[in-house]
């Protein structure tokens, strides 16, 4: 198993970082987090001291970059209204890096997937460059969000408000 990849499975996924850890959802991060500084990924397109941008390497769209930061968050659940500039700052950038590649904007789709509909636990925007490959890989980033994914845009409107609690099952309905 190569360091950073996640395991599938029913119950959850494990994540297999660097020096053998393995991180369940819902455990803190490690000391070092191979999804933060992942050396190892060949598919790198941006990186700075704050976000990395690479590839998906299980491609669903023409173009499937994921937009990190590198301080680690678990999930789009542990953020709170202090955490909405990250939000907007991710989003920026992977507007701009599809941008770059040629994709208008209506050719785009930004979001998360939302617990327990992620298969790794760290926070990461899946920047889509349409169309889907294959077509039904649009089931698991509807356009207008859904139970398991929410559009970057909607995730920002809802830290805006300081009383939701991003934890609680009523935030994300």
């Amino acid at each position: 198993m190569l360091p950073g990849r996640a395991l599938f499975g029913f119950a959850g996924a494990l994540t297999v970082l660097g020096s053998g850890y393995w991180l369940m959802r819902g455990q803190k991060k490690p000391l070092y987090c191979a999804f933060c500084n992942p050396s190892d990924l060949a598919h790198i397109v941006f990186e700075d001291e704050n976000f990395i941008a690479f590839h998906d390497r299980k491609p669903d769209a023409a173009l499937h970059l994921l937009v990190v930061p590198r301080k680690h968050y678990g999930t789009v659940k542990e953020l709170t209204t202090d955490d909405q500039e990250l939000v907007i700052r991710m989003l920026s950038l992977g507007q701009r890096l599809l941008r770059e590649a040629g994709f208008s904007e209506e050719k785009t789709r930004f979001g998360f997937h939302v617990p327990p509909f992620n298969s790794v636990h760290h926070l990461h925007m899946h920047c889509l460059g349409l169309p889907f490959k294959p077509r039904y890989a649009e089931l698991m980033f509807p356009k207008d969000g859904g139970r398991g994914f929410i559009l970057s845009k909607h995730l920002i409107e809802r830290l805006e408000k300081t009383d939701v609690d991003m934890k609680s099952a009523s935030a994300w309905k």
